[in-house]
């Protein structure tokens, strides 16, 4: 048993090149494995949190510590797979060597991450974080730019950010410039890149993948919904073509028409897909999907409402015909009756789980 256990960590699993298969335990295989790491990619920071775990694991050896080295990685391109792998080899190193007590070396902002995935699982005694020396020449700048920018093309990770957005910008904005849209081109280009790093930033690619991954329920209704979205942005693109791009409030009233129910019906699919699952492992939580499917319903009815009487009478006049149709009347009563359905149902929920638990 160990009483001390140093831990490099590699969160994108470069040292899978090696050839050897992590958890790397012990002083000669990860040895080995460094230096035939470092044969393969002798220019990788990862190479020096190995030899750095390696010289902090020989420093406490000699001091008479009983201590164990070992490596640990996670995956290259999925968080999710590479939080369940560290944290899975995480646990197996605490069986295997029977000590709590790391010592984690690593040398990145996103190696950082396994804190929050083990520190739960282990006792993170000391963190060592790995900077590397560099010359500040000219010469020596841009050879580093250009290990980067390789770095940046060669890995997945980085290439889908860095390569996949702006070839994403090029291209709508070659598709907009042959188009009678091309004078709101930088209107649009900024929309998209508003939404792309709203996806990035909260990770919803992420929820997708793992969404698509747990059912073919959930592949299915996925694939309908975007068929549906799709069907109705052609529709809308072909009723703008016929309109010769006008956007006047009868136009904009077309459109809002055509493209609302295709919104509104991939919306509703994705949550019946959810509630179709949630009916197969009889779960009490149907019922949010079904209201989530009728709060859609109800809200793309009532926008559709508010864009004719919008598009119809004169702006002056807007408030009063609001007031005149009932539209604020009914949307402060479609809140309210929500909001007590949520309650109700939330608390019948909670009132479930207890007479189950008792």
């Amino acid at each position: 048993m160990a009483k001390y256990v140093v831990v490099a960590v590699d969160y994108d699993d470069d040292v899978s090149l090696s050839g050897f298969e992590t958890p790397i335990i012990g002083y000669e295989n990860v040895v080995n494995a460094s230096v035939r790491f470092g044969v393969l990619r002798p220019d990788d920071s990862d190479l020096n949190v190995l030899f750095h775990a390696l010289s902090v694991y020989s420093h406490l050896k000699d001091k008479g510590e009983e201590v164990e080295v070992a490596i640990i990685s996670g995956h290259p391109e999925n968080h999710v797979e590479a939080g369940k792998r560290l944290r899975m080899q995480t646990e197996y190193l605490v069986s295997f060597l029977g000590s709590r007590d790391f010592i984690i070396v690593l040398d990145s902002a996103e190696d950082e991450l396994v804190i929050p995935i083990i520190q739960n699982v282990v006792n993170i005694v000391a963190l060592e974080r790995v900077i590397i020396e560099q010359l500040r020449g000219v010469e020596e700048t841009y050879i580093l730019l250009g290990r980067y920018l390789r770095k940046a093309i060669e890995e997945p990770r980085f290439s889908k950010i860095i390569l996949g957005i702006p070839g994403i910008l090029l291209l709508a904005f070659a598709a907009l410039s042959l188009t009678p849209l091309s004078t709101y081109v930088w209107e649009v280009l900024v929309g998209l890149l508003g939404f792309l790093l709203l996806i990035r930033g909260f990770q919803i690619h992420e929820v997708v993948a793992r969404k698509w991954r747990q059912s073919s329920i959930y592949r299915v209704s996925g694939i309908l919904a975007i068929f549906s979205l799709a069907v109705g942005i052609a529709l809308t693109l072909v009723s703008a073509a016929s309109r010769d791009f006008s956007y006047d409030s009868s136009s904009v009233r077309v459109y809002a028409e055509v493209i609302i129910p295709f919104i509104t019906l991939s919306a509703s699919i994705l949550f019946a897909g959810r509630l179709v699952s949630r009916v197969l492992k009889k779960s009490i939580r149907v019922w949010r999907d079904i209201v989530a499917i009728l709060i859609i319903v109800l809200l793309a009815r009532y926008i559709l409402n508010l864009v004719e009487i919008i598009t119809t009478y004169p702006v002056n006049k807007i408030v009063d015909a609001l007031y005149e149709y009932n539209l604020i009347q009914v949307f402060a009563l479609i809140s309210v009756l929500i909001v007590v359905i949520v309650f109700l149902m939330n608390f019948i929920e909670h009132q479930v789980k207890l007479s189950r638990s008792t």
